[in-house]
């Protein structure tokens, strides 16, 4: 009896003791198994992010790049007016009637812009040969300079020209023009202040400077004038490139009131070059009158004669002989 006692208070001690270590199991048991990853709020945030991180990389390269395309095309702008400027120097220089086609334009100034364009194309002093009345020039060449200028629709009608105190003379038994020894100070000096591309054409706004109007501020710059008047010259695209075919007049653009000045050239006096040979050129008194920069000897610039004696004093004039050309 006492040992069945003992027996059931063993099993109710162990029962206990199961009861009690049950829940402690089951503890055990779930903190080994794997807790459940909560899913996020927004499942699209991230992707959404590294997207908008790639757009703004893509933005500011692009951005960068806009800017220097922009810078360039600024460059390539005022490259573009300053060459325009220079081949314009010898259009404008002796202010040139209008003509709305060329077929109704002066062919005696459309002559004189082709020469003029050559006397100021960087000349060495042996490029022509010379005379005792001045440089040479074969018909040929101003032909090539009329037709780089004019186009090859309208054949140039050779003949004398006659400008402000000069005179071109043309030999047609020769078929050359005969350059006297002279500078000629220019009327006017071109400032395009606007390019206008439509289709085949190029329209610039051209201000006409007078040549006699600029002045030197106190820094020693030169200062241009205003314009004395505004012109539209049509460059039309050609078999061989862009020409001349009209020179009309235009009002003050607006542009020209709230835009300054980009490329400005600055006029010069172009002087001939002179006579290469064995005997000095002669200064006429008109001569004398309408140049200042005729670069010969002093026995020329005094009105005297003389002889040259050596081949070396000729190639001593032939050294100092400078064509003033911008």
């Amino acid at each position: 009896m006492a040992k069945d006692m003992k027996t059931d208070e063993i099993l109710e001690m162990f029962e206990k003791d199961k009861a009690v270590n049950k829940p402690a199991e089951k503890s055990v048991n779930n903190s080994n198994k794997p807790k459940k990853k909560k899913k996020r709020a927004h499942p699209w945030a991230f992707p959404l992010g590294l997207a908008v991180f790639v757009l703004s990389i893509i933005g500011a390269v692009t951005i960068i790049v806009a800017g220097i395309g922009s810078a360039k095309k600024a460059l390539i702008k005022v490259k573009n007016i300053d060459e325009y400027n220079r081949m314009l120097i010898p259009v404008v220089m002796n202010d040139p009637d209008t003509f709305d086609d060329l077929s109704k334009a002066d062919m005696s100034q459309l002559l004189d812009i082709s020469i003029w364009a050559i006397l100021k194309s960087d000349l060495a002093p042996d490029t022509y040969s010379y005379n005792d009345s001045g440089m040479i020039i074969p018909e040929e060449d101003v032909a090539k300079q009329f037709e780089k200028l004019f186009g090859n629709n309208l054949a140039p009608v050779h003949s004398t020209v006659t400008g402000f105190g000069y005179e071109f003379t043309y030999d047609a038994a020769s078929k050359c023009y005969t350059i006297p020894l002279t500078g000629v100070a220019p009327v006017y000096t071109p400032d395009v202040i606007n390019v206008e591309k439509k289709s085949n054409t190029i329209i610039l706004t051209v201000a006409y400077l007078a040549a006699n109007g600029w002045a030197q501020s106190t820094d020693g710059k030169m200062v241009a004038p205003s314009p004395d008047k505004y012109m539209k010259i049509t460059l039309r695209e050609g078999d061989t490139g862009y020409y001349i075919s009209a020179i009309q007049a235009t009002s003050t653009p607006e542009t020209a009131v709230t835009a300054p000045i980009t490329v400005i050239v600055e006029p010069t006096e172009t002087t001939v070059p002179p006579i290469i040979n064995d005997t000095k050129p002669q200064v006429t008194e008109s001569e004398s009158e309408t140049s200042s920069t005729v670069q010969t000897s002093t026995e020329a610039q005094t009105g005297t004669t003389e002889t040259t004696s050596a081949s070396g004093e000729e190639n001593t004039t032939k050294a100092e002989v400078q064509t003033s050309i911008q």
